[in-house]
Formats: structure tokens, sequence, C-alpha cells
């Protein structure tokens, strides 16, 4: 019969046997799977890499490109330099042609605006780009023109300066009639030919490129221009007094309202 304690340490030993048996075995399992985790980290980090080569790739055949077409542009810059002057150059020629074809209204400003340009075109310290930028200003000009009411002092168109002529002769005479501001300065001692830029025959009003008006400052007469003649032709009376209004407004001196411009329509034939 076996004793009771030796059996006992028989299944100790046999149990601690299996033990030491089995713990290599658990051991090499886990080792395994942390070398797979760590193999597996370096696929993504090469695949990371790959991903990221490829897109400095692509950043790097854009950037080639665009440098070409820099370099390009650069090699055909005095061309598009020629190509613009020549534009505005053109622009010009046009703008004079409007001019010497439009009623002759605000004829040397307008002529001084095109002389402008046309200096600056000459120099070449303008840029391009600034050239092209008052071409196109003085186009916008001139087409404003085409749909504006605007009124100015200026001469007699037949008789220019005659009013400052009778103010030499005698500053209180009807046709010299002087303003108030003129007389103050007269007054203040202020020579005639010191405010004679001042004393103007009458205004100028253009409706448009429709019509073009001269009316004396006293509202005595007045002028039409006529393209068909080639020449300034009388104002009937009623006329006159439509021009009067038409100043006014114009100068901001009465409320906007409806003015009849003064045409010559042609019968048909």
């Amino acid at each position: 019969m076996v004793n009771k304690t030796t059996a006992r340490i028989a299944i100790c030993i046999g149990l601690m046997t299996s033990v030491q048996l089995a713990l290599p075995g658990f051991a090499c399992a886990q080792d395994a799977d942390m070398k797979a985790k760590e193999f597996s980290a370096i696929l993504d980090q090469i695949e990371n890499v790959k991903l990221a080569t490829a897109q400095r790739e692509v950043m790097l055949q854009k950037q080639e490109a665009s440098m070409a077409s820099i370099r390009q542009q650069l090699e055909t810059v005095p061309q598009t330099k020629e190509a613009v002057r020549g534009i505005v150059t053109r622009m010009t020629a046009e703008i004079e042609k409007v001019i010497e074809s439009d009623l002759p209204f605000r004829k040397e400003e307008r002529y001084a605006r095109l002389d402008s340009l046309r200096e600056k075109l000459a120099d070449e310290s303008y840029s391009d780009s600034d050239l092209f930028r008052r071409a196109i200003t003085l186009y916008d000009v001139e087409a404003n023109y085409g749909y504006t009411i605007s009124a100015y002092t200026g001469d007699h168109p037949l008789q220019p300066g005659r009013r400052l002529a009778a103010c030499v002769e005698d500053t209180a005479s009807p046709t010299c009639n002087l303003s108030s501001d003129q007389q103050k300065k007269l007054e203040a001692g202020e020579t005639l030919e010191a405010i004679s830029e001042t004393i103007k025959d009458g205004n100028y009003v253009h409706f448009g490129r429709m019509s073009f008006i001269y009316l004396d400052l006293d509202s005595r007469e007045g002028f039409r221009w006529s393209k068909e003649a080639d020449a300034w032709e009388p104002l009937a009376s009623r006329d006159i007094i439509n021009a009067r209004r038409a100043v006014r407004i114009a100068r901001g001196e009465s409320a906007p309202g409806v003015v009849t411009a003064p045409i010559k329509v042609q019968a048909a034939q």
C-alpha cells in the first residue's frame, strides 16, 4: 500500500514539472506576437514614407511646371510690352478721332488729357499696366460725356472776350456785369487783369452728344452748334428760355428736372 504522503509529493512534483515545461512555449508565443506587431508597424512606416515621397514628387512636378511657365512668360515680356504700348497707341488715335468728329465741347480740356497720355506713352519709365489703366480711364471719361448734361463758363463763340473788353472800358457797364465777388476783389485792391480769367462771356451746355449750346451771361442771346453746317446758329427765344433753365440745373443751382435740348431734325425726303 502506497503512503499517502509520498503520493501527494509525487503529484506536486508532477505538477511543477508540467508548469516548467509549459512556460517556455508561452513565452515564445508572446515574443512571436510582439515581433509580428513590430513588423506590421515597420510595413506601415514604409507605406507612409512611400506616400509622402509620392506627394513630394507631385509637388516637385507642379513647381517645375510653374517655373517653366514663369520662364516662358519672362521670355515673352518684351513682346508683351510692345503689344500693350501698341494697343494704347491705337486707343489714343481712336480717342482723337472721337474728339475731332464730336460736338466741340470742352475741347481744350479733352485734348489736354489726350496729350498727357501721349507724353506718358513716350516715357519708358511708365509701366504698361499704368499706361493701359490711364487709357481705359480716358475712354470712360469720353463715354460718360454721351449721357450727361454739363455746363461750364466760357467766352462768346463768335466774339470771344467782349465782356472783359467792356469791363476794361467801364466796370459799371451792363455788358461788364461783374458779380458781387468780383466787385469785392476790385474794391480790396485786386486789378482787373488779376481777375480776368474769371470774367467769361457766358455758359456752354452740352446735352450728352445730342446738342451743344452757348448762352450769354445775361441771357440776351444764345447759339446752337450745328454739325450739319459746322457752325454756330442763333437760338430762338423759346430755346433761350429752356437753355437758361438747363444751365441752372447743370450747375446745381436748380432742382433736377426735365429740360428741352434744341435739336435740328432733318425732314424726311
